[in-house]
């Protein structure tokens, strides 16, 4: 082979060699993670650093090396710039994703509040009926017991100033509420036992509010709920109905069948602190020309009659299945609903 043979060979070698070399040099440049990412999010950047790269590889083939290494320089700035590119983008979209996962879970906990809140409103609401109920029964109990627990007579004082203050409210005066008050701060401190004392206090305050009613022509608002609620601390089954509030009671005849003096009493405060409207009452009883509960009915309008109003309330018998034999529903046909 000869000189020139030789030379052509080399050289050829040599262009070999280098085209080998740039395109290992271009596999590590764009075949990496980095680069596959600004090929996905930023086409034009690294579409313009694909074209710096053919441009230098051309120059290598005229062998202008200043204008490659140019080419190749400006392609790593234009991919870098696309990688920079691409990586903005991504924050952005995760950090869009992590805005929305925060709008998300605070409308969730806006919820879950709004949720927990009408869970403690219920649970207030059925604690506040448990206390009612158990005032209720220990307001009930006077009827029978002589002596008062602690529990039940602060169960009175507090009824009875909440008597008072709705007294106030409905425009009693001080001399009015003044002296109940007076005797309900000295059985707080004195504490007797008697439920004597404490009965009478709390029937006392409930005349006064029935005082400050009787100014009205008719019941006012609300004041059907007040009466349920009254005669059911004063020991009577209560409904509200939509034309009336009906009560009822098994205990104004003893198992002697006399009447009652406790529950006839209770019954007349009922009456005074709810003075509005006619009252009509039926005893149940097994059968209608039964002289025994004739007698025993007898003897409770004579009971009724020596009243304040003995013709407000009207009495007669019943034969019905679902009270049992005595049990009295008297109907307060004024405390309708508004």
């Amino acid at each position: 082979m000869t000189w020139r043979g030789l030379l052509f060979l080399c050289c050829v070698s040599g262009l070999a060699c280098a085209g080998s070399q740039t395109t290992r040099i271009s596999d590590a440049l764009f075949a990496t993670p980095a680069a596959e990412l600004a090929r996905d999010y930023a086409p034009d950047l690294y579409g313009q650093a694909e074209s710096a790269w053919a441009d230098a590889s051309a120059a290598e083939r005229r062998r202008d090396e200043q204008a490659a290494d140019d080419y190749r320089t400006e392609a790593r700035l234009w991919l870098t710039a696309g990688v920079a590119e691409a990586e903005r983008i991504q924050l952005d979209r995760r950090r869009a994703e992590l805005r929305s996962d925060e709008e998300h879970w605070a409308k969730q906990l806006a919820r879950d509040q709004k949720a927990s809140a009408l869970v403690a409103q219920d649970i207030s609401r059925y604690e506040a009926q448990a206390v009612a109920l158990l005032e209720a029964e220990r307001l009930a109990a006077l009827t029978e017991a002589r002596t008062v627990s602690d529990a039940t007579l602060d169960a009175v004082l507090t009824r009875v100033r909440l008597n008072l203050a709705l007294a106030e409210a409905l425009g009693a005066t001080d001399e009015q509420v003044r002296p109940l008050r007076d005797r309900a701060d000295f059985i707080a401190r004195r504490r007797p036992s008697s439920a004597k004392v404490a009965e009478a206090l709390l029937l006392e305050s409930e005349a006064v509010v029935g005082k400050t009613r009787i100014a009205w022509p008719e019941p006012r608002p609300g004041t059907s709920t007040e009466l349920v609620e009254t005669a059911q601390v004063m020991g009577f089954a209560a409904d509200r109905l939509g034309s009336a509030v009906l009560l009822r009671s098994g205990r104004f005849f003893q198992s002697n069948g006399q009447v009652s003096s406790a529950t006839l009493k209770r019954f007349a405060a009922l009456l005074e602190a709810f003075p509005h409207g006619p009252v009509a009452c039926q005893v149940a009883v097994p059968e209608l020309d039964s002289r025994v509960w004739a007698r025993r009915v007898a003897q409770l309008i004579e009971r009724l009659g020596r009243m304040d109003e003995p013709a407000r309330v009207s009495t007669s018998m019943v034969v019905t299945e679902s009270l049992g034999a005595g049990t009295v529903q008297c109907t307060f046909a004024a405390y309708r609903e508004p």
